[in-house]
């Protein structure tokens, strides 16, 4: 089966990746900096109040926008203030998604992307395949 040509030749994982599963193999202590599922960090939770967020009929009502629901854009915009309004506040589902959107909205085939050390663990994966599989986009860390 033939995938798309914007994909690398196979997936392997990268440096911090086989690190991170090292570590896990010799179940030695560290602190994982990539933990994204928020569940898993150690974060208190206002359980009360989210199940009786939830348990409102108009969860139950499916009203796509582009941008995230309206609702969740209001009120990040009026918790954040300077005058920021909801219209310029869009939601995505990941981080991951937000990159994937600034690098196509940012950048062109050939152009440079500047990538800190250490960072992010997907940018060079990302700034390459949203470049509509240009390999020659020049990946230079900092």
């Amino acid at each position: 089966m033939r995938v798309s040509n914007r994909l690398p030749d196979g997936f392997h994982p990268n440096a911090l990746t086989a690190r991170l599963e090292a570590l896990r193999q010799a179940r030695r202590p560290f602190v994982d900096l990539t933990l994204s599922n928020p569940l898993h960090c150690g974060f208190d939770y206002p359980e009360g109040a989210i199940r009786e967020a939830l348990a409102r009929p108009e969860v139950m009502r499916y009203t796509p926008d582009p941008y995230g629901a309206r609702a969740a854009r209001e009120a990040i915009a009026a918790w954040h203030g300077h005058g920021v309004h909801p219209d310029q506040v869009v939601l995505t589902a990941s981080t991951s998604e937000a990159y994937s959107w600034l690098f196509k909205l940012l950048a062109d085939p050939g152009d440079q992307v500047l990538v800190p050390t250490p960072s992010y663990p997907l940018f060079e994966w990302l700034a390459r395949v949203d470049r509509e599989g240009d390999q020659n986009i020049q990946v230079l860390r900092l």
